[in-house]
């Protein structure tokens, strides 16, 4: 008879041992974090990605792999991955899907340090878990010794100065390193060094960075192992293993517990018992809604995402109309020198060259790159000083000389991934919730881009970047950016428009050149008028008439008048839009004095619905 191993049972026992060891000997802590890491919110994970960003002022890891790379690498057969990081790899991927490359790579190291966590020493286990330590705590990080827990304290009170002086160089003898090494073999288990070094990494970066910085945390490490062996080594011993720490947090202060009298503990027992006794009932807890994560453009997301869609779907005749448009756009408004070709460019040069950075150090780049390009095409409005702080970040790479806007692009085109890291470290904070949208937009429409003409990809450019600021811009200067593409992708629903402004903007789009000279002459309300206007228009319900006026009027315009002429028709077209789109919050009188300007090219009883004719 076949023993019971290689019967059922056995198989069953088998199968049962590999699913609890497919990701290593952690199994367990791995599946445990993808599970928590796929419930943090977005602010949990900006929380992880500035400690993140802390822990990389110091250590000296170098720039990370893409989550790109890194599951090209795990779907290779080559195997260069493990096959627990790989198998782990790949439910963290898929369960972290929809997060930002940034959020997967940091995620992924993390995950590594804990697959691979008895091989690696613990400080560049910390390096990689640090992160997600205070959000998704370490099994063992609850039952440290009380002078751990005392030391972790202390290190949170040190001043720039202490630090400093942990950041000394310190040596101590082979035989006492020796020994020191023995007595961390025998103690495995403890994990004292590792918690330090988590500690350390996420409190010193605070205060010093760079290599000074990593000399005091590896100071503090090597406390937290000599902490972790206090009982295999001799008194002498303690006391040569920690003189580099003596100075700041002396090891007998560890040991000192501060004993309450007698009176004052009874008098805090009592005060907890009556504080107990006498609080009111608890209401229900009532369940916090679930956190949805962030657009990755932003609050206008779902507009952003139809656009990109819809621009790699235009047809090429489509694409002639939409530059015909943006011709005759330009011939009434001055859009095309508030955002030059130029700037353009050299921002889609950026986006293509730092496809590897992580989202923070990409918004820092972009930043850099758009002041630079603005300052190069303005230069002959700033003064040289003005130039050169704008250009700083770029003066390791590029050696401007007589650059324009054209040439920067170019030379911004031609930097490798490790000058791009220089650059964006040397450019200035940027708010990455403001510029994260247009850049997450721009990355979406990178490969869109190389397939187009300069034209094509600037006009696309304009459109996306007025999509994702629509909220901020006003009706007439997202018309101005975005009516190229307002038939071929429309972003204006008729329906919501109701009946009588989307007659109005339908009498917009068939002005005669006699109209549209009319709607140019100059005009002013008074300022009683005015102010019923503003308060009216306070809570943006004229917003979708007059935008939707303004995209008609920004192309219909220029096609009878262009020039200063076009623009200020486009205006008072615009104008039209918000006063019909709030008509019922205004008396008879008031509609018919706002209406004055508009009046002889559109009479406002044209705009009401059109009498049945009897039968």
């Amino acid at each position: 008879m076949a023993p019971a191993s290689h019967g059922l049972l056995g198989r069953i026992q088998r199968a049962n041992d590999d699913a609890s060891h497919r990701f290593g000997p952690h199994t367990a802590e791995v599946e445990a974090f993808i599970v928590a890491a796929a419930q943090l919110t977005p602010w949990q994970w900006r929380q992880v990605l500035a400690v993140r960003r802390l822990v990389a002022s110091v250590s000296k890891e170098g720039a990370p792999d893409s989550a790109r790379s890194i599951q090209a690498a795990i779907r290779t057969s080559d195997r260069r991955i493990s096959e627990p990081i790989a198998r782990a790899g790949e439910v963290l991927f898929d369960t972290l899907v929809k997060k930002s490359d940034d959020k997967q790579v940091a995620a992924w190291q993390a995950m590594t340090a804990i697959v691979m966590r008895s091989q690696l020493p613990a400080l560049k286990f910390a390096v990689n878990y640090a992160p997600f330590a205070a959000l998704i705590p370490l099994s063992g990080s609850d039952v440290l010794d009380p002078k751990t827990r005392r030391f972790m304290a202390r290190l949170e009170d040190l001043t720039g100065e202490q630090l400093e002086v942990l950041a000394r160089r310190w040596r101590i003898e082979p035989a006492a390193s020796r020994t020191l090494l023995q007595a961390v073999a025998k103690n495995r288990h403890v994990k004292s060094e590792e918690a330090v070094a988590i500690a350390a990494l996420s409190l010193i970066p605070n205060q010093l960075t760079g290599d000074q910085g990593w000399a005091a945390v590896r100071t503090a490490v090597h406390a937290g192992r000599v902490l972790g062996t206090l009982a295999d080594l001799a008194e002498q011993e303690i006391t040569e293993l920690w003189a580099p720490i003596e100075s700041v947090i002396s090891l007998a202060s560890l040991s000192e517990v501060v004993e309450l009298p007698a009176s004052a503990r009874v008098r805090a027992a009592v005060g907890s018992a009556i504080k107990t006794i006498t609080r009111p009932p608890r209401s229900r807890a009532v369940t916090a809604p679930v956190a949805r994560a962030a657009a990755p453009y932003g609050p206008n997301h779902a507009e952003v995402a139809a656009f990109i869609k819809g621009a790699a779907e235009l047809s090429p005749i489509q694409w002639l109309r939409v530059l015909d448009r943006r011709k005759l756009v330009s011939s009434v408004t001055r859009e095309g020198a508030a955002e030059p070709a130029g700037v353009v460019r050299s921002i889609l040069a950026m986006l293509e060259g730092t496809r590897d950075l992580d989202s923070y150090l990409r918004c820092r780049a972009f930043v850099a790159v758009e002041r630079a390009g603005f300052a190069l095409e303005a230069r002959g409005h700033l003064n040289l000083d003005q130039v050169r702080e704008v250009l700083t970040p770029f003066e390791a790479s590029i050696a401007f000389g007589e650059l324009n806007g054209g040439g920067f692009a170019h030379k911004v085109a031609s930097l490798d991934k490790g000058q791009w890291h220089r650059i964006a470290s040397a450019a200035p904070d940027a708010n990455e919730e403001a510029v994260a949208p247009l850049v997450n937009a721009g990355i979406a429409l990178i490969d869109f881009f190389g397939g187009r003409s300069d034209d094509e990809a600037v006009a696309a450019w304009h459109a996306v970047s007025a999509l994702v600021h629509r909220h901020r811009l006003t009706p007439i200067k997202f018309a101005a950016s975005y009516a190229p593409f307002a038939s071929a992708i429309p972003v204006t629903n008729p329906r919501s428009l109701g009946a009588m402004v989307s007659r109005y903007v339908t009498a917009v789009g068939r002005l005669g050149a006699s109209q549209c000279a009319v709607l140019a002459q100059p005009w002013q309300i008074d300022d009683a008028l005015s102010s019923v206007l503003s308060s009216a228009v306070a809570d943006g319900g004229s917003r979708a008439g007059e935008e939707a006026a303004a995209l008609n009027a920004v192309v219909t315009v220029p096609m009878r008048l262009a020039g200063g002429g076009g623009w200020a028709a486009v205006k008072t077209a615009a104008f039209g839009g918000r006063v019909i789109a709030i008509r019922s919050r205004l008396t008879v009188e008031q509609l018919v004095a706002l209406w004055a300007p508009i009046q002889p090219a559109i009479p406002l009883v044209s705009l009401n619905a059109p009498a049945r004719a009897r039968r």
